[in-house]
């Protein structure tokens, strides 16, 4: 049996239990932040990864290299990898395809054919970062993003009876429900794993929905989910219309006590999403932070408008690149 939790509205969550409900004590905090680099170039930040030593953010309309590497302890910007163009180990829109396995990342060109790994060490050591895969390897290769070595997830198709499928040491698996069970329709969110819990989170951009899935094995079973309560979306004929004023959750990552959303506190924040865009002065300031059964423990206020968030399962210490006024990579200690 699976536990669900309700936000009302976007703040007030209550635990349900059976029949009983108690409203969860939240924690108003506010960081500060340790600017690491406050020379972002960039006309939009991607993706910010956290690895064993450094951090690596993508620049989805770079002209150059797509990926830059810091060194994680002191933000001292180490190079460069994925090189920008339509040649044979170049990359028309470069996309890193998983998290850092290895000390490299498997990237893809989203409007081309490479795709290879990128290695952190190679850039280090100053020899070429790309690592051409072989025919057979590009056939086996799942296409989806692999989590930890050897575990590929990504999602199903709409219409599908499950939401996600899975490679687990080569076994093919398909599980979980749609967000919004009216409509077998997916929604643009974002997905984490924890290995040393063996545990999926997913959380949706477009209203705040929050759901934890249990590994075991090759199996995932529900363990809780937190839900809207639907303000921000109605189901016609089969199909879901978003209320573009609203959001959910923007960001996730995953911390030794934390998960951890990049969400609009709406009590003191009542943006307007569809006034955003890319205007980053307009982008959230909080996080919420939740335990890992499902409850929400605090709200951190950053003290900067923020666009991508990352952590890793070791420790609470939160990444991040925002605005001050231009962009800067930071850091918090949660």
């Amino acid at each position: 049996m699976h536990l669900k939790i309700y936000f009302y509205p976007f703040l007030f969550l209550f635990l349900c239990s059976c029949a009983s409900e108690k409203k969860q004590n939240v924690e108003y905090v506010s960081a500060t932040h340790e600017v690491l680099d406050d020379e972002i170039m960039t006309t939009m930040p991607g993706t910010l990864y956290v690895a064993d030593d450094f951090l690596v953010w993508e620049d989805p309309f770079a002209r150059d290299y797509f990926a830059h590497v810091h060194e994680k302890a002191t933000g001292r910007k180490v190079g460069v990898m994925g090189k920008v163009g339509e040649g044979p180990r170049e990359f028309i829109t470069g996309e890193l395809h998983s998290e850092c396995i290895d000390n490299r990342f498997f990237a893809i060109d989203v409007n081309g054919n490479t795709c290879g790994f990128l290695s952190i060490d190679s850039l280090v050591q100053g020899k070429d970062t790309f690592v051409a895969l072989s025919e057979e390897e590009k056939a086996a290769l799942p296409k989806m993003p692999e989590r930890v070595k050897g575990l590929y997830i990504g999602t199903t198709k709409n219409g599908d009876k499950s939401y996600f499928k899975a490679m687990v040491q080569g076994k093919e698996v398909e599980f979980g429900k749609y967000p919004i069970p009216q409509a077998k329709q997916h929604v643009s969110g974002s997905m984490a794993y924890n290995q040393e819990r063996g545990v999926l989170v997913y959380a949706c951009s477009r209203f705040p929905y929050l759901v934890l899935y249990k590994r075991d094995g090759s199996e995932f079973s529900l363990a809780w989910e937190n839900v809207s309560d639907g303000r921000e979306y109605e189901v016609r004929d089969g199909e879901v219309v978003f209320d573009r004023r609203y959001g959910g959750i923007f960001g996730l990552c995953l911390s030794k006590d934390y998960i951890i959303a990049l969400q609009r506190d709406r009590t003191k924040d009542d943006m307007d999403e569809s006034t955003v865009g890319r205007d980053v002065k307009k982008c959230p300031h909080t996080v919420f932070l939740y335990d890992y059964a499902g409850n929400l423990q605090k709200i951190v206020d950053l003290g900067i408008p923020v666009m991508r968030i990352a952590a890793k399962e070791n420790d609470n210490t939160l990444y991040a690149i925002g605005a001050n006024p231009d962009y800067v990579l930071v850091k918090y200690d949660l």
